[in-house]
């Protein structure tokens, strides 16, 4: 019995042992069955079990691989997607590329947005400012500020002229136009043109449409109904239409927005932020120093999460120009590519809780929190309705980081069982910090990128390394 034990381990082991592409490379992962990551000169690339090439190795990080066969690449911060049979998708040139849903993913490209599908065809060309989720067949996009529909192959439904576009209701749905009022059908159509600088509900298949000091009577065809027109002064309005035409947000005419322009300056720093991080050493480059190879990126699950509730705006030249502060929290979570207790330098052992010699490590992070102060200066360009919650924006500045937690975290095997162990202590992370920030977006979405001249590590307690970081940003 034993000598049958020992034969089966002897089986197991060549197995695993021989269970690699041929090749010369400098390091081999297996991501699938029979697909390997390999690493050569630095750069990463993917290979079968014969050492077929299927992704050439040319890229700075491989990501993980997908159930339906994708994989996403990067190089110089640029993002590409291959296919583990069909071969390349996407070339390494876009910004992000999201998950397929369906048979599209959303792609962003120069800061602009669109759908390819499952072969890397457009279906909705990226050159849109933002674009909403499908709602009954249609979608809405915004682009330079004005909003249209596409239906689900990217063809336009409805022209993008638009300044705003409300939800449809009985198949109809309200639109503004160069400051007028009207309504499109599900084709397009302005089933009621844009000529009103008021449209009140409808009531019982009519309502009251209003252009100057006039009121008429339209059913949802746009036609006149037999009631006479009226003046403003024979009607119970609450509320005397002005030079400058008013915007309804919904359905009731006692909620109403003016155009009319602010004195005050608001900026977009009160936010939700979520991004990747990671670090260059001083030649800004991604190249780590010897005896912290283990310290190399996934990019995939190193994530940076900050909040700033609360801020504070202060005009400076105009209305659209001032300076924004904020106080907030910044989560920073780097994962590693160690595999092997045994990989690590009796320096850099001191960093995480002890284990034991030559274990398989499957997971290991180091994570840090800050109390994050900014000071940027804003810029803001308004769109066509004036609304200050509506507007381009630009800002750069500084931000103030003051460390007040961190730790490692190892997962690992060990004799057939899964551990866990986190290492609390110092480990020689820089108490304080500043970094430079740049935003930039439209109205509640955009985008930030980080950088710190400071080294994560104080010196001589670790390497020279300066973190940044990317990500998309949700204003409140």
């Amino acid at each position: 019995m034993k000598k049958v034990n020992l034969i089966t381990i002897m089986i197991l082991v060549s197995l695993l042992t021989f269970a690699q592409p041929p090749g010369s490379w400098d390091r081999v992962w297996e991501i699938k069955s029979g697909y390997f990551r390999v690493l050569q000169n630095e750069h990463s690339g993917v290979v079968d079990m014969e050492g077929n090439i299927l992704i050439p190795c040319m890229f700075d990080q491989i990501y993980d691989l997908t159930d339906d066969n994708y994989i996403k690449v990067l190089k110089n911060l640029k993002i590409g997607l291959y296919h583990l049979e069909k071969g390349i998708i996407l070339p390494a040139e876009y910004d992000q590329i999201w998950h397929f849903e369906g048979e599209t993913a959303k792609v962003m490209k120069n800061k602009k947005i669109g759908y390819v599908n499952r072969d890397g065809f457009l279906v909705i060309p990226v050159e849109y400012n933002h674009i909403w989720a499908e709602e009954d067949g249609l979608i809405k996009v915004m682009k330079d500020g004005k909003i249209g529909f596409l239906n689900r192959d990217g063809e336009i439904i409805l022209p993008v002229d638009y300044q705003q576009v409300w939800s449809f209701e009985d198949e109809i749905a309200r639109v503004l136009k160069n400051g007028k009022t009207g309504y499109v059908d599900r084709q397009g159509n302005e089933v009621i043109p844009t000529i009103y600088d008021r449209i009140f509900p409808f009531e019982n298949g009519k309502a009251k449409a209003v252009i100057g000091n006039m009121v008429y009577y339209i059913d949802k065809t746009g036609k006149l109904t037999d009631d006479p027109a009226e003046t403003l002064a024979e009607q119970p309005l609450k509320t005397q239409p002005s030079r400058t035409p008013i915007v309804y947000e919904n359905n009731y005419p006692d909620k109403k927005v003016s155009n009319k322009k602010s004195n005050s300056f608001k900026g977009h720093l009160s936010s939700v932020n979520l991004g990747i991080n990671s670090y260059v050493n001083e030649n800004f480059t991604e190249k780590l120093p010897k005896g912290y190879e283990f310290m190399e990126i996934n990019y995939e699950r190193s994530w940076e999460i900050s909040v700033y509730p609360l801020q504070h705006s202060t005009k400076l030249f105009s209305s659209y120009i001032g300076l924004v502060t904020a106080i907030g929290f910044n989560f920073n979570n780097y994962r590693f590519s160690l595999e092997n207790s045994n990989d690590l330098t009796d320096k850099a052992k001191l960093w995480f809780p002890r284990v034991e010699n030559d274990v398989e490590i499957y997971k290991s992070k180091l994570t840090l929190l800050s109390l994050n102060v900014p000071l940027m200066l804003e810029f803001q360009i308004p769109d066509a309705t004036k609304k200050r919650n509506r507007c381009l924006y630009l800002s750069a500045g500084v931000i103030g980081s003051l460390k007040l937690n961190t730790h490692t975290k190892i997962n690992y095997y060990y004799e057939n069982d899964d551990y866990k162990k986190k290492y609390n202590k110092d480990i020689g992370i820089n108490m304080f910090r500043y970094s430079y920030m740049v935003r930039a977006g439209y109205s509640w979405l955009g985008i930030y990128a980080t950088y710190s001249p400071v080294s994560l590590f104080k010196t001589e307690k670790g390497p020279q390394l300066y973190p940044y970081s990317v990500g998309l940003s949700i204003n409140f």
